[in-house]
């Protein structure tokens, strides 16, 4: 349907068998400032398509005859095609044209002779009638676009699988997705009638963890994730991915949260498969070289006995064996101890650490040994370093085994740079030597416990290392090439400022 015309006047067409009658239409509506289109009945098939569409059509009909009556079906049946009203304008011999007339679809009929404030007041209200019949046509084809656009949205939201829902600045639900019901056995209408419910049903060993996760994220405007466990309405325990992201209206005001809870219970039943082999496949290595770092020592210390119980030996030799039988229970000693520091690390508490003293109380500590071995030694700290959160006793130990590391792989001297930077908020320290480098098939195993390069190392001073890294929230990684020295690199996150 065409619109009304609401930019200027009302657009008239004049449908008349001569023009005479059409001028005195318009010298009686000229007052009411209406624009006018002429068209003869003959020149209707040809012409009437090709004019802009008229807000109304007055028809002035002077017959009055039954053969006439089909031009009249004709011309109202061409107009009306188009979505055009149209006032008939009859003579009063006419009158047999009235119920046809209203038959075919004419709006209003008018029997001359017409008063000029009566043909005005009739078409006023023929116009209004129109614009009226167009708000509410427009009414119904916005409101059923609007039920499309619902249906449309109601599609998406409601057959998605994961559990989505929207919460408003208050927290309170504004929507929520029907599968909540597949993932933990409720149906969508408690959760909208209960507000507590989406905390409730957090596993109690998350929940002081999920709260503060809600709470943090009403003051961020950045998309947030967290993994925690819920309890179906059956009990049963299932692991939800939870990712949350602010929302704004029009006006670009916030309008709330959208959440999406995806269950991820069977990847982390996968994962803590993956886990649990993997630390029995651990525990199989850690067995195997534990046995062969005690059986060794153990093997030494039982031959040198045996020989000085059953043999009669001379005091040196006596002697010698006697010192190898204490330096085996040294070695032994020192793997239990080393053992024991990988088993059962000590609490410590951690504190703001500046890294300049503590690196360089470690260089200190090794400076005489690292001279007698030729070892130049070099620290390079980027300028306003931020504080790392972390025990500086446990940072030094870390330090002094890289460094010490380092330069057992320099037997004939060489140069360790020190390099600390700050990348991404994380405040990165690189201990670079120019030693002889660390195999390819070494390298993925250096971080195990008990796995060594060296005839007198005990293989925990890494897995030591990497532990204590790893318990601050830090990494230690490693690059090498075989004769290109080594990098060995600690990630550690930069405190927050004060």
């Amino acid at each position: 349907m065409e619109t009304f015309n609401q930019t200027g006047p009302a657009r008239l067409l004049l449908l008349v068998d001569d023009t005479r009658y059409a001028d005195r239409l318009i010298k009686a509506l000229l007052p009411e400032g209406y624009r006018f289109e002429t068209l003869l009945f003959e020149e209707v098939p040809n012409r009437l398509s090709q004019l802009a569409i008229a807000d109304l059509s007055i028809l002035w009909f002077p017959y009055a005859s039954l053969e006439a009556l089909a031009a009249l079906e004709q011309l109202v049946s061409t107009v009306k095609d188009l979505g055009i009203p149209v006032l008939l304008i009859i003579d009063k011999y006419g009158i047999e044209y009235i119920e046809p007339g209203f038959q075919l679809g004419i709006s209003d009929i008018l029997t001359r002779p017409i008063h000029p404030l009566v043909l005005r007041q009739r078409i006023r209200l023929l116009l209004q009638a129109r614009q009226t019949e167009q708000a509410v046509a427009r009414y119904q084809q916005s409101e059923q676009s609007l039920l499309q656009e619902k249906e449309r949205f109601r599609t998406v939201a409601d057959f998605t699988y994961d559990w989505e829902y929207w919460q408003d600045q208050q927290r309170n639900l504004i929507y929520n997705s029907p599968s909540c019901k597949r993932i933990t056995g409720r149906a969508a209408a408690e959760f909208m009638q209960n507000s507590t419910l989406l905390l409730d049903i957090i596993h109690p060993d998350d929940r002081e963890r999920a709260n503060q996760h809600f709470m943090e994220e009403e003051n961020t405007s950045q998309p947030a994730t967290l993994d925690f466990r819920i309890l179906t309405v059956n009990g049963e325990e299932r692991w939800i991915g939870h990712a949350c992201q602010p929302v704004f209206d029009s006006h670009k005001q916030p309008a709330g949260r959208r959440v999406s809870n995806r269950d991820i219970t069977d990847r982390k039943n996968a994962e803590l498969s993956v886990l649990r082999a993997e630390r029995m496949a651990a525990m199989g290595r850690l067995t195997a070289s534990l046995a062969h770092e005690i059986n060794n020592p153990l093997q030494a210390m039982y031959s040198n006995i045996e020989l000085l119980s059953d043999f009669p030996l001379e005091d040196a030799e006596r002697k010698h064996h006697i010192h190898m039988v204490r330096t085996e229970t040294e070695r032994l000693i020192r793997t239990v101890n080393s053992i024991l520091e990988y088993a059962r690390p000590q609490p410590v508490k951690s504190q703001m650490v500046s890294l300049e003293p503590v690196l360089n109380h470690a260089i200190q500590l090794v400076h005489k040994k690292l001279s007698s071995s030729k070892i130049e030694i070099s620290l390079n700290l980027q300028p306003d370093l931020p504080l790392i959160v972390i025990s500086p006793d446990q940072l030094e130990q870390v330090c002094l085994n890289l460094i010490i590391n380092a330069a057992e792989h320099m037997p004939q001297g060489g140069i360790l740079t020190i390099r600390v930077q700050v990348h991404h908020q994380q405040v990165e320290i690189l201990f670079q030597d120019s030693g002889d480098g660390i195999l390819p098939e070494d390298i993925e195993w250096i971080f195990e416990p008990f796995y060594t390069t060296k005839t007198n190392g005990t293989g925990l001073g890494l897995s030591v290392s990497q532990n204590i890294i790893q318990q601050y929230g830090g990494l230690i990684s490693v690059q090498s090439q075989p004769g290109q020295g080594s990098t060995f690199i600690i990630s550690l996150p930069a405190a927050e400022e004060q």
